[in-house]
């Protein structure tokens, strides 16, 4: 668990003013959510009243924090953070990195590939190395680079997708989703490179409808490989460390049959290799 230095607690107004800001919240909204009167965020706000640890955890709830804020919050507080603030792979992290491992391995012969929030990669399964470091190059399975970023700017990749400007559209959301919890640093700029990204890419995206199916598929169509592909994204249920909080495992499954059969197939061959 990483030490964190206490804060003066003159540092909470300004704090929460901006967490709330980033959020478009109002005074009024905040307090609504939090339960409390909008009188009371304004006396926080400009320091004429201290919060209790307690309050700090609901306004933290209702701000939907990421557990580094939470930490920094109740530091500039005055309190002790509540959560340990851990990477990936730090030794605290081992029971994150053991489930992630099991998850991954236990998914082939499909993809699957453990991110963090920024999306850029943990580790993957073999399938996930394989097929996706074909799509994207050499360089895509950057751990400082975001895959959707990679992606974005892969000739390689954007030729093999048939549903590309429908993907941009789903990528584009997620990052923007991500960026809007993550605290200041090396995660959010890089999700704020990759927005950049694919509103460079993509500048229409915005009138590209949805595709008509349950799901999005991913149409991979490039030269001797067919795969239609769907995800689902796991998190930890009750993460009490960043480690765990950070973490996103994106499972690839085939759509239909034929995709499975191509999987297999694939999986088969790189075991025979």
């Amino acid at each position: 668990m990483a030490v964190t230095a206490l804060r003066p607690v003159g540092e909470f107004p300004a704090m929460l003013s901006r967490l709330r800001q980033q959020r478009g919240l109002s005074q009024l909204g905040l307090a609504l959510s939090a339960e409390v009167s909008q009188r009371h965020i304004s006396f926080l706000e400009t320091g004429r009243t201290r919060p209790s640890r307690e309050m700090v955890g609901r306004l933290a709830q209702a701000l939907d924090l990421a557990l580094q804020d939470v930490n920094a919050l109740l530091l500039a507080a005055g309190f002790a953070p509540a959560h340990g603030e851990s990477a990936f792979t730090d030794e605290g992290a081992a029971m994150v990195r053991r489930v992630t491992q099991l998850a991954l391995a236990a998914h082939e012969p499909f993809p699957a590939f453990a991110v963090d929030r920024a999306w850029r990669p943990l580790a993957a399964n073999g399938p996930g190395q394989t097929l996706f470091g074909a799509l994207i190059g050499e360089d895509g399975l950057n751990p400082q680079v975001s895959l959707i970023r990679a992606a974005c700017e892969s000739q390689t990749f954007r030729a093999a997708v048939a549903n590309w400007a429908q993907l941009i559209v789903h990528f584009q959301a997620l990052a923007e989703a991500e960026a809007w919890r993550a605290p200041p640093g090396p995660m959010r700029a890089e999700l704020d490179a990759t927005i950049a990204a694919l509103k460079s890419a993509a500048p229409e995206a915005e009138r590209v409808h949805a595709a008509p199916a349950a799901a999005l598929i991913l149409q991979i169509r490039a030269a001797g490989l067919r795969l239609d592909l769907v995800s689902t994204v796991a998190r930890f249920g009750a993460p009490a460390d960043t480690a765990a909080d950070d973490l996103r495992i994106e499972f690839f499954y085939p759509a239909d049959a034929a995709s499975e059969q191509v999987l297999r197939r694939l999986a088969a061959g790189a075991e025979n290799a």
